[in-house]
């Protein structure tokens, strides 16, 4: 079934002709609705003048032509007297297409100085392995005794006194340097006399502070 187009009625509203027609068309809003695919909400308030329910002014003209269409009326008179009701109805000016927000391109602030925290953290990768290396110099060397074990008595006039520590170090007993092996192992046998004596072992790298470990030995008198 066709229908012939008419000219807007000069009286009537645009939301009062268009429901003219289609309550001459015999068409609940419901039915137009499912017709257009527009919400019935939005056709009464078309109807009704309400622009303000409608979801914005692009979807806007864009119900009101396919309403006018389905009316059988001149779309562009039919948007023509939309946009002056608009106004009235409104109270405001043709809306402004709106603007896409810029884009943050920014990149976030770690990438932006990226350069910066790498050098940064290489000074402090660097810094740590300075110092490591600094404590570590001044740092007194390993030095376990494991001969004599700890305080004892003997009626020996002489001692092994054995142990380990840094292969770079210096090992001295009693201010007597001895031969420290490879593995950092030492051994040497040192001369006691009748009483308490005691034994200062000390080791010492280059530039670092000095282990020291002592040891009392008591010589005691052979009895016959």
């Amino acid at each position: 079934m066709t229908f012939a187009r008419r000219p807007l009625a000069a009286p009537d509203t645009l939301g009062e002709r268009l429901r003219q027609l289609r309550e001459e068309r015999r068409l609940t809003l419901d039915e137009l609705g499912r017709m257009l695919n527009i919400a019935p909400k939005y056709l009464n308030a078309i109807e009704l003048g309400q622009y303000r329910s409608l979801p914005g002014l692009v979807y806007a003209r864009n119900f009101i032509r396919r309403y006018a269409n389905a009316m059988s009326l001149p779309e562009e008179t039919a948007l023509a007297r939309f946009e002056e009701e608009y106004q009235i109805v409104q109270g405001a000016r043709r809306e402004k297409p709106r603007l896409v927000p810029k884009a943050n391109t920014d990149f976030p602030w770690y990438v932006r100085h990226s350069r910066f925290l790498l050098a940064s953290a290489a000074m402090v990768v660097v810094l740590v392995y300075v110092v490591w290396e600094l404590v570590n110099l001044i740092s007194p060397p390993r030095l376990n005794v494991t001969n004599p074990p700890a305080d004892v008595a003997t009626t020996s006039v002489s001692i092994s006194v054995a142990g380990t520590t840094d292969p770079e170090a210096q090992v001295r007993i009693n201010n007597q340097t001895v031969e420290v092996a490879k593995d950092g192992k030492f051994d040497e046998q040192v001369q006691l006399q009748l009483g308490l004596n005691t034994l200062k072992i000390t080791a010492v790298r280059k530039y670092s502070r000095t282990a020291v470990v002592e040891r009392r030995v008591l010589v005691e008198q052979k009895t016959q």
